[in-house]
């Protein structure tokens, strides 16, 4: 189970899969519900580039859906997600970035965050704090299937 697990642990996951990977696949859209459909194509259509399988995919999408939708609904006013992608030879990370109203956190208790946990290898959120806003970047990495993390 991911409650378990070390949070170094995850950050070197995330590192190695990274260094693994091309140059990212980098989006920035509104932070509204109506450009998720926006972030999904773009994960799609990278991940499918490479090879992966429909289920990967899908649970990635899961995934990236969840801290994206979170940060929507946090969002300060005329915020903006920042989505980047590394895809390489051992695997997929993702970092999903945006501005939130200060004082709130990502809900990592919920079922939602769950599933984040759950189809993903490893994952790591990060606060920056301003008097206006806080800065959130979510960075996940899946494993491409027969890697493990070191």
């Amino acid at each position: 189970m991911t409650e378990n697990r070390n949070i170094t642990d995850d950050h070197r996951v995330i590192d190695d899969v990274a260094q693994s990977a091309d140059l990212p696949v980098e989006l920035s859209v509104p932070a509204r519900a109506d450009r998720l459909q926006i972030v999904r194509a773009v994960v799609e259509g990278t991940l499918y580039a490479d090879d992966w399988t429909i289920d990967d995919v899908a649970d990635i999408q899961l995934a990236v859906d969840e801290v994206c939708s979170q940060l929507i609904v946090a969002s300060v006013d005329a915020g903006r997600l920042r989505v980047s992608l590394l895809v390489g030879e051992a695997g997929f990370v993702g970092e999903v970035a945006g501005a939130i109203e200060p004082a709130i956190e990502l809900d990592t208790a919920g079922f939602g965050w769950h599933v984040v946990e759950t189809v993903t290898d490893a994952h790591a959120v990060t606060y920056v704090d301003d008097p206006h806003r806080r800065d959130v970047t979510v960075r996940l990495a899946k494993l491409l299937s027969g890697t493990r993390p070191r």
